[in-house]
């Protein structure tokens, strides 16, 4: 009879032991922690090229590779006729997080007369773009880029000969989300400091304030309206002002497939002065009537 208790005892112990044994959680290794937001994660994107000549502050994600090719085009001048045609193209790569990198190759040709001679005028270059985003809209409510774009020309009558422009654009680019998925702000400041060669190198600045709002009236599709106001000085910094214009306008933003976008944008000058000229037009640094069209691509 011991022996039957013993084998009983036994018996429970090892089903005990099972149980407990089955009681006990599994070792798995814990999920992941999503990685902290940045300012370069945006739960909702805005199309740089939605507001216009004015640009949204998102940059390139890590990686990924979009060429653009944009024209321009400024006509109106105070005296005889101009008209200005210019090309960009550029290549935007993501190289860090939050800092994209976009250098590009620019052409431009100038069709102009003054006083019935001809004043034709040639030009290529080159420069680079570069953004690092500093505030998310996500994290702060607005986001924010800081941008340094410093670039060459080689400007002459016969589009020959050594580069003698060299300009250096120090920019702020700020937008925000009004309602979600529909309304959008943009801001942007900048001053573009120019030496024109050959020595001695003159110098010249061009101080830029924009506004604009952005509607998305369809999926992908964009209509908007910007206010930008432009100061000419003769220096590098802010002093001999030499005239100012504001122009106003609309442009429109397509993204045609998931890949491909075009977008266009009119800005005509309403009010302006240049120094020691008459009229209300700056017609002397600035032209009349400006046109902006681009075409990108993304991978």
């Amino acid at each position: 009879m011991s022996l039957k208790l013993a084998a009983s005892a036994l018996l429970l112990s090892a089903g005990l032991t099972s149980a407990f044994a089955a009681d006990l959680p599994s070792r798995k290794s814990a999920p992941a922690a999503p990685p902290p937001p940045s300012a370069c994660t945006e739960s909702e994107g805005i199309p740089t090229d939605a507001f216009g000549f004015t640009t949204g502050s998102d940059v390139a994600d890590v990686g990924s590779f979009g060429p653009s090719f944009t024209y321009g085009g400024a006509y109106g001048t105070r005296t005889g006729r101009l008209n200005s045609n210019s090309g960009q193209l550029q290549g935007s790569y993501g190289l860090f997080p939050c800092m994209e990198v976009g250098p590009y190759l620019l052409g431009n040709f100038t069709n102009a007369s003054v006083g019935g001679i001809s004043a034709d005028e040639r030009s290529f270059g080159a420069g680079v773009e570069m953004k690092y985003k500093l505030l998310g809209r996500d994290l702060h409510g607005i986001g924010l880029t800081a941008v340094v774009d410093p670039s060459f020309n080689r400007i002459d009558p016969e589009g020959a000969g050594r580069f003698t422009v060299y300009n250096t654009g120090l920019r702020l680019f700020a937008d925000k989300t009004l309602i979600p998925g529909k309304l959008y702000a943009a801001l942007n400041v900048s001053q573009d400091m120019t030496w024109t060669g050959p020595d001695p190198y003159g110098r010249s600045s061009t101080l830029t304030l924009g506004g604009s709002l952005a509607w998305q009236v369809l999926d992908g599709v964009y209509l908007s309206g910007e206010v930008r106001h432009q100061r000419a000085y003769n220096t590098l910094g802010f002093s001999k002002e030499a005239g100012y214009a504001t122009f106003a306008g609309p442009g429109v933003y397509w993204q045609a497939t998931k890949a491909l976008a075009i977008s266009a944008a009119y800005n005509v000058q309403l009010a302006g002065k240049a120094k020691g000229e008459p009229g209300n037009l700056d017609l002397t640094n600035f032209s009349q009537h400006l046109l902006k069209v681009k075409v990108s691509y993304s991978f």
